[in-house]
């Protein structure tokens, strides 16, 4: 008896959160969908967003002025850093069919960095992240300073890098 006691309220337990877990994982999604696409209108400042296989493309009057592309850095801190960027198209010329291109922005979708010192990669918490805006492959060294350009968070040097790593992964693509 005093183990059958303990025994049925653990297991009530247990299926109370499975069911509770079954109830909202569809709420819960559409949140994830609802955060993602006002990042996404963010990003690009009001211009029109076209999904595509690889993410979405932007356009603004029409024409095509930039993608924006989900990317995961596995080398975070303490795991996988979900990020979008945004990156514009690259200007072609008759000279050449390649050209450099630039982030627009980039958004943090999910991390489970530190608390107070990883989460800086956040907007809401800390600017750091934005400024990678107008940065590319080209004009861009993508170390950090006081050898590069890019702007470490203080006590977060592997988020930083992950980050950085991760934006100039896409660049290079």
């Amino acid at each position: 008896m005093k183990i059958l006691k303990p025994t049925l309220l653990a297991l009530t337990c247990a299926l109370l959160l499975a069911f509770t877990n079954q109830l909202t994982q569809g709420t819960i999604a559409a949140n994830q969908r609802h955060y993602e696409e006002r990042l996404l209108r963010e990003m690009v400042n009001g211009a029109e967003l076209v999904q595509s296989d690889g993410g979405y493309n932007v356009f603004r009057n029409g024409t095509q002025i930039g993608i924006i592309r989900k990317i995961t850095s596995t080398r975070g801190y303490n795991g996988e850093i979900d990020l979008l960027i945004a990156l514009t198209l690259p200007p072609f010329t008759l000279d050449s069919l390649t050209g450099d291109r630039e982030v627009i922005s980039v958004r943090v979708i999910r991390h489970e960095e530190t608390p107070g010192i990883g989460d800086k990669i956040e907007p809401d918490v800390s600017d750091w992240i934005h400024q990678f805006a107008g940065k590319s492959a080209q004009n861009t060294n993508w170390t950090l300073s006081p050898g590069g350009d890019i702007d470490a968070i203080s006590g977060a040097t592997i988020t930083s890098r992950a980050v950085i790593s991760a934006i100039a992964e896409a660049l290079a693509e």
